[in-house]
């Protein structure tokens, strides 16, 4: 899932590598496509900053990560972007610390993406509320479609972006924290399974993980999201293999 391609796009951002598959612009491009069109170039231009504000709050996000490795448990990680989203990989394996102190470590090291994703919002919702302010006059925050590019100024693009940026990285951090494996909340509720059940914390996180991405993959197909039901979906059935061929064998 990881391994490097010859297009990706690398780069040193505050010191981490950055590595972008191209399927993740992909990805993001398809998400942000809008339903129907009125008119074209304000539509590009929306599914441009759209992509742009995905790619802001998925790097917040994994930044939050990557400070914990570092500051926390002193290892150096790299950043990765591939098809289905970001992930932060540390380049060693941290030290875990023990007892309740260590999983309180192990919580915060998964949980500092989300909450860097929730301060980001919270930093932009002060200056974009007050250039909505400023631009508003009839109620409208998103692009007007009746007005061509032409017709938008640099303050309703600069708050649109900001606008994406708030409503990304709260819906990013609150899907992430759902008690589903692989994501954010599925290794917090491992941490916490395992450390009061030693001998089947894994498995019993993994049983939550699957039921819970059941759940929410039939919301998902009855409110019409197709693309979350089958994401859902194959977390249910990823955490079903592991559960069946992991080595505590529950099933």
């Amino acid at each position: 899932m990881h391994q490097p391609t010859p297009y990706d796009i690398n780069f040193n951002f505050y010191g981490f590598p950055i590595r972008i598959n191209p399927l993740f612009w992909v990805v993001i491009t398809l998400l942000g496509m809008p339903r129907e069109i009125t008119n074209l170039s304000v539509a590009l231009l929306e599914l441009a900053i759209w992509v742009l504000a995905a790619f802001v709050s998925i790097l917040v996000h994994e930044l939050g990560h990557a400070l914990v490795f570092r500051h926390v448990y002193r290892v150096p990680s790299q950043i990765i972007f591939y098809g289905m989203g970001g992930a932060t990989i540390p380049f060693m394996p941290h030290q875990r610390r023990y007892g309740f102190k260590g999983l309180l470590y192990e919580i915060f090291l998964f949980a500092a993406g989300p909450l860097a994703g929730f301060v980001l919002a919270g930093c932009f919702s002060v200056p974009a509320l007050f250039i909505f302010l400023a631009i508003n006059r009839d109620g409208q925050f998103f692009f007007n479609e009746g007005l061509g590019v032409a017709g938008l100024s640099v303050l309703i693009i600069i708050a649109s972006f900001m606008q994406m940026v708030i409503i990304i990285s709260i819906l990013w951090g609150i899907f992430n924290l759902l008690p589903i494996y692989p994501m954010d909340g599925g290794h917090i509720s491992r941490e916490i399974f395992s450390f009061f059940s030693f001998r089947n914390g894994v498995a019993n996180s993994l049983i939550l993980s699957m039921i819970t991405a059941i759940i929410f993959a039939l919301l998902a197909f009855r409110f019409g999201q197709p693309f979350m039901a089958i994401l859902f979906a194959y977390f249910a059935y990823q955490n079903y293999q592991e559960l069946s061929y992991g080595s505590f064998r529950r099933w």
